[in-house]
C-alpha cells in the first residue's frame, strides 16, 4: 500500500501583523495581493516553495498568464503582486526560472498517513490512561 503524505501551511497568529503582510495589505489592492501570495505558498507547499512546470524534461517557468490560471487570480493583480514580492524579499526569481518563495520552510508542515494514524493512536491511548480511580466516600461521623 502507497503511503500518503500530507501538508500543510503553518501561518502565526500574527501572520497578518508581520512588517512585509502590513505593507503589501497597505498598498491599493494588497488584500488582494496577500490572498495570492498565501495562494502561490500552497501550490508550492509540496516543492518546498518552488514553483515551476515541469513537461517532459523540461522546466517551464511560470509567467503571468499562467500564474493567474493556476490561482484564479485577474493578471493585472499577478503583475503587480509579483514585482511587489520581489521588491520586499518574499518571492525570488531562480535563475533556472524558478519562483521560490523565500519564508516558505518556516510555514510547512508534512507528515505520512501513517505517521498521523500512530499520532492519533497515541492520543486515544493517552486519554486512555487518563482514568481517576473512583475515591470511596467519607463518612464524617
Amino acid at each position: 500500500m502507497a503511503s500518503k503524505k500530507y501538508y500543510w501551511l503553518k501561518l502565526k497568529d500574527d501572520f497578518f501583523d508581520d512588517d512585509t503582510i502590513c505593507c503589501t495589505e497597505e498598498q491599493e489592492n494588497g488584500v488582494y495581493y496577500v490572498n495570492f501570495y498565501l495562494k502561490l505558498c500552497l501550490k508550492s507547499i509540496k516543492t518546498n516553495g518552488k514553483l515551476v512546470r515541469l513537461i517532459g524534461e523540461t522546466l517551464i517557468p511560470y509567467d503571468v498568464k499562467s500564474l493567474a490560471k493556476l490561482t484564479s487570480t485577474p493578471p493585472d493583480t499577478v503583475r503587480v503582486a509579483m514585482k511587489l514580492f520581489q521588491d520586499i524579499g518574499l518571492v525570488k526569481l531562480l535563475d533556472s526560472g524558478e519562483i521560490y518563495l523565500s519564508q516558505i520552510d518556516e510555514m510547512i508542515g508534512s507528515e505520512t498517513d501513517k505517521a498521523r494514524l500512530m499520532r492519533e493512536s497515541r492520543a486515544r491511548k493517552a486519554i486512555g490512561n487518563n482514568v481517576t480511580v473512583a475515591l470511596p466516600q467519607c463518612y464524617t461521623e
